[in-house]
């Protein structure tokens, strides 16, 4: 697992060192606290989580398809079969 640094961004307009906005600085805003404007990092909304999902999710999508599958095999076995008239 790497760490991750976060280099302190400064404020365009004034200098300031900015502060992130967001859970630990990832979401690629920062903002200025003597000016009070919002910079965006466009490289970090590329990059988005830059992760794989969490671990449930697989399991959670396993399970849902499952149960629809079964749901739609079921519905199709209970009809009954259409009498074609000739």
């Amino acid at each position: 697992m790497t760490d991750e640094t976060t280099t302190a961004w400064q404020c365009p307009k004034d200098g300031a060192v900015m502060q992130p906005m967001g859970r630990r600085g990832r979401g690629g805003a920062w903002r200025c606290p003597a000016c009070g404007a919002i910079f965006i990092d466009p490289e970090a909304m590329r990059r988005g989580r830059a992760g794989s999902p969490p671990w449930w999710v697989p399991v959670v999508t396993s399970i849902a398809v499952s149960l629809l599958a079964t749901f739609v095999v079921r519905r199709l076995r209970r009809r009954p079969p259409e009498k074609s008239e000739s």
